[in-house]
């Protein structure tokens, strides 16, 4: 299964989300909970890169099957607003696949 984790503060402001573990759902390179939620995890950084120029601290493992992406946190206020909608946006995307694969993914939150 794969889990989705959200890190936030108090005000639930996310300041980090991590991805680990395998789907499942059919054979590596037939897998479409992985290739969707990979889409989903590496989409919403190559935006952050692409849209905000901010390069966030990525950690992932060697096969695949983990990914952590630490957001910077001394942000001008409207970036910061920019970068949490594109946040914002990934958890929806990643609601929307529990919806229908629910037994392959899980979102949780930390703060």
């Amino acid at each position: 299964m794969i889990q989705v984790t959200i890190f936030h503060d108090e005000n639930r402001h996310v300041h980090a989300f991590e991805m680990s573990g395998h789907a499942e759902f059919d054979e590596p390179g037939k897998d479409l909970v992985c290739a969707g939620a990979s889409a989903i995890g590496f989409g919403a950084v190559n935006a952050i890169y692409a849209l905000l120029q901010i390069k966030p601290e990525i950690e992932q493992a060697g096969e695949g099957g983990y990914l952590k992406v630490t957001l910077p946190q001394d942000l001008d206020k409207e970036i910061d607003a920019k970068l949490q909608l594109i946040v914002q946006t990934m958890t929806a995307q990643f609601y929307t696949m529990v919806e229908s694969y629910g037994q392959y993914i899980q979102i949780s939150y930390e703060q």
